[in-house]
């Protein structure tokens, strides 16, 4: 259905698959313009609960492809490109639902940032990380430039961005980049773990905080806490959190439906 991409669903969660093994998974405009629909398509399924991205062979994403770009001196080809992955990262962020990325192996330049844009990072001991973008004179896309120095901080973001140095997934652990290592025989299985009980979850509640994160980025105390009291007034009325108190009361376990 979507070129350069697989897309199944695992009960409540959606696994999309970057499928072009031969490039590592290297973007083509296909899977760039795909990413951006699938990820609208969920925001209107209410079956999906969790998403899971990883990549097929044995890299997440070698970045962008340039032999299939073209002429970026052409205007309008250098802007399709751009708002592809504009529409993708938009798509990621604005999913009010969590989103892993499965990092099973190399993520470089644009992959790193996909990577970035999702709530939740978890690599294989084999994953490497890069900001490549300066070995060929051109600054981060994907919100790169954005996400990175939110995790960071500003000195690291530009120690990679101006080298361009790839790291293990180890040193990514270690300076915050990512969430998790594990070995690439648990990788899978951990993921599908973590996203499991993530789908099983107050989804609604996952939902409007990473909403609520996002706007905290970029506010002041005043407006976060006005959009705090609205987050918890929208979700005082969920079933969800209706469910959960008298599960609490009745000292039972709750069941989470996502409303």
């Amino acid at each position: 259905m979507y070129k350069d991409l697989l897309l199944e669903k695992k009960g409540n969660i959606a696994i999309i698959t970057l499928n072009r093994p031969d490039v590592l998974n290297a973007f083509s405009v296909e899977m760039r313009e795909g990413l951006g629909v699938i990820f609208e398509d969920f925001e209107r399924d209410d079956d999906v609960r969790a998403v899971v991205i990883t990549g097929a062979g044995r890299a997440f994403s070698a970045g962008g492809d340039i032999k299939g770009w073209g002429d970026l001196k052409d205007e309008n080809r250098m802007k399709t490109l751009m708002d592809f992955a504009h529409r993708a990262v938009k798509g990621i962020t604005s999913l009010e639902k969590p989103v892993i990325a499965m990092v099973n192996g190399d993520a470089i330049g644009a992959g790193c940032n996909l990577a970035l844009a999702c709530d939740l990072i978890v690599a294989s001991e084999n994953a490497r990380f890069g900001e490549v973008f300066v070995k060929v004179g051109l600054g981060p896309d994907w919100g790169g430039a954005y996400f990175l120095p939110r995790l960071i901080g500003m000195a690291k973001a530009k120690e990679l961005l101006f080298t361009g140095k790839i790291i293990s997934a180890r040193e990514a652990l270690g300076m915050g980049l990512i969430n998790t290592v594990v070995s690439p025989e648990e990788l899978e299985e951990s993921v599908m773990k973590l996203a499991g009980k993530l789908s099983q979850s107050a989804t609604k509640a996952i939902g409007m905080v990473k909403t609520f994160l996002h706007k905290a980025w970029q506010t002041d105390l005043e407006e976060a806490l006005k959009y705090e009291a609205f987050v918890q007034g929208e979700l005082v009325k969920t079933t969800d959190h209706q469910g959960a108190v008298k599960a609490f009361l009745s000292k039972t376990k709750p069941v989470f439906t996502g409303k």
